[in-house]
């Protein structure tokens, strides 16, 4: 049978008896995410009464909102386009990740684009993808595991998610015959419009810092393979 050594019931005293390092720093990371996460929030509704309470201009192409938009998805774009740059360990995954949210950026700015012809959006965002689609399938079983290895770090969850939220719930939510049906003959489309712009931005500016947090992870130190549990 073992018995504890004075020492060692001294030493598990002395642990029950203090806040760990490790405990301060989970906590400190834990309030600062929810700080951020309320901060995108307040951003989120500063943009739609900038659009709608000082400038009257609803929801426009030119608008905050819009705008807010492209700057969330051109810095989730770029943030892993940098890593491509930086760490060879995710380059293939990270082509394909900044490739998609690029596509994203674009179809986003297919007003701009209408401009020069209808439907030119395509032709960039097409050149986009299939450039990055080949660049990810030179890497062969190496882009595989090196996705696997990306979406296995801590915030790609978080991206993950709020990518479904965007592309599923907010285009069900936004569908014109819902809210016809929920506001009868007091419809009006303006109202659906900035719940729907509301809800993409929300997630677009989710989607960002999870990107941002993802980027910084991986180039401060090279958390891959590790679990979850072991990134700083």
């Amino acid at each position: 049978m073992k018995y504890d050594t004075p020492l060692e019931s001294e030493q598990e005293h002395l642990d029950d008896s203090v806040i760990s390092n490790h405990a301060k720093r989970t906590f400190q990371k834990v309030a600062l995410n929810a700080l951020v996460v309320a901060a995108l929030g307040i951003f989120v509704n500063l943009c739609l009464r900038i659009d709608f309470s000082q400038f009257h201009h609803g929801l426009g192409e030119a608008s905050f909102t819009e705008s807010a938009q492209l700057l969330m998805l051109a810095v989730t774009s770029l943030s892993f386009f940098h890593l491509v740059k930086v760490k060879s360990s995710v380059h293939y995954a990270a082509v394909l990740m900044g490739g998609f949210f690029a596509v994203l950026f674009i179809r986003e700015m297919d007003v701009w684009f209408d401009m020069l012809a209808h439907g030119s959006w395509v032709y960039p965002a097409l050149a986009i993808a299939l450039f990055s689609c080949y660049l990810a399938y030179t890497g062969g079983k190496q882009t595989v595991n090196q996705m696997a290895a990306l979406l296995n770090t801590r915030y790609m969850p978080v991206l993950i998610t709020s990518v479904v939220v965007l592309l599923v719930f907010t285009r069900l939510y936004g569908m014109g015959s819902f809210w016809q049906s929920v506001m009868g003959d007091s419809y009006l489309r303006e109202i659906k419009n900035v719940s729907e712009e509301a809800t993409e931005l929300m997630a677009y500016s989710l989607i960002a810092f999870a990107a941002i947090k993802t980027n910084l992870l991986i180039t401060r130190a090279d958390v891959l393979g590790q679990d979850d549990d072991s990134t700083k």
